[in-house]
């Protein structure tokens, strides 16, 4: 029987303000030093996940409210999570309908939950581990979805 092992790579505060953005992409990629999981998709889904947080959950306030970000490994992969605790996820009158960051970041990872959590938003994204050789030496299961789907339509 075979156990998978967490480990906590990452858990940081930081306030919900636009420089956020990069400091929680720079701290993430510092955390996975070593790890082989697609880093440049892991850094898009980060910065985009904190913008999201940085412009719309807080939208309402006038202090600057804080994002939670944090990052765990297992025996399968890289979980990344950004919390917040605005608003949660409303429509805006100003907005012409859902913009680019969500579409994006469910294509680069290969998975993500979007869950509202009483006051706030969680946006919780895992890529898997890549194998020996690269993203293409890991088994692919046979339904895949997302970004495994795609590769898979590259290769056939």
């Amino acid at each position: 029987m075979s156990m998978v092992v967490e480990a906590t790579l990452l858990d940081v505060d930081l306030p919900a303000e636009p420089r956020s953005a990069s400091k929680a992409r720079r701290a993430v990629l510092d955390a996975l030093s070593g790890i082989a999981v697609d880093k440049d998709a892991v850094g898009i889904v980060v910065s985009e996940a904190v913008t999201n947080a940085v412009i719309h959950a807080y939208r309402d306030q006038t202090t600057v409210g804080r994002v939670h970000v944090s990052a765990s490994l297992d025996d399968h992969g890289v979980e990344v999570a950004v919390d917040d605790d605005g608003l949660g996820m409303r429509p805006r009158d100003d907005s012409p309908g859902v913009g680019l960051g969500l579409p994006l970041m469910g294509d680069l990872a290969d998975r993500v939950d979007i869950s509202n959590r009483g006051p706030g938003t969680r946006i919780a994204a895992f890529f898997s581990l890549m194998g020996p050789a690269g993203p293409h030496g890991r088994s692919l299961a046979r339904h895949v979805s997302g970004r495994a789907e795609r590769r898979l339509a590259h290769l056939v």
